[in-house]
């Protein structure tokens, strides 16, 4: 799962260049103006070894492409019954975003211990707070550094609030992402490890209402 905002193609390009051909599916929001998502598509289409293409309304994930948000009316999420399935869902803006980073990273909670999501460059907070509960449901969380950022926004929220496992330069993020995984994606959670994540969200979220 990929986030970005402004200054996001150029280094959504710079990530999928070290992306092959038989890569991992990948979900990607990148916040445009509507009608922009097919542009946007058909650019990284042709400057990275995987398929891009924008996502339907229920998508079959498949390795070798990379699926991005469509259109101002949806938001991109993982299916709850599987992380093999996408699809875009009807509600409101979050984050003041439609398609939203942080309803796609959300969605991906209930199987992060097989997810690695990276937020890139943008301005504003949205994507780190469902990254934050990404990482403590046990995925890999990766955040842009500042000096690549064209905005440090979003990476900077997500670095504050202690979303992220690391923060790398731009041309680093591309292989974090497909790095292999140290846990068992299909190692179950105990109770105990259930409790003290459900815990660490609820008091995430009490920190973040303070201090806004």
């Amino acid at each position: 799962m990929i986030g970005a905002s402004t200054g996001g193609i150029d280094a959504l390009i710079r990530v999928l260049q070290d992306f092959s051909k038989a890569c991992p599916p990948t979900l990607i929001v990148q916040h445009t103006k509507e009608g922009f998502s097919e542009s946007l598509s058909q650019v990284l289409n042709t400057n990275v070894p995987p398929t891009v293409k924008e996502a339907d309304a229920f998508t079959t994930l498949v390795p070798g492409t990379v699926y991005i948000a469509p259109g101002a009316s949806t938001h991109l999420v993982l299916d709850k019954t599987s992380h093999l399935r996408a699809r875009l869902h009807s509600a409101p803006p979050s984050c003041g975003h439609r398609p939203s980073v942080d309803a796609l990273f959300r969605s991906g909670v209930g199987h992060a211990k097989c997810i690695s999501a990276a937020i890139l460059t943008g301005m504003g907070r949205d994507g780190a707070e469902a990254l934050l509960e990404l990482r403590l449901a046990g995925a890999r969380t990766i955040g842009q550094d500042k000096k690549t950022s064209t905005v440090y926004g979003m990476p900077r929220v997500a670095a504050d609030i202690g979303a992220l496992d690391m923060q790398l330069p731009i041309d680093k993020i591309g292989q974090a992402l497909l790095a292999p995984r140290r846990r068992d994606a299909n190692t179950p959670k105990s109770s105990s490890e259930t409790s003290s994540y459900s815990n660490a969200v609820a008091e995430m979220r009490r920190h973040i209402e303070q201090s806004a």
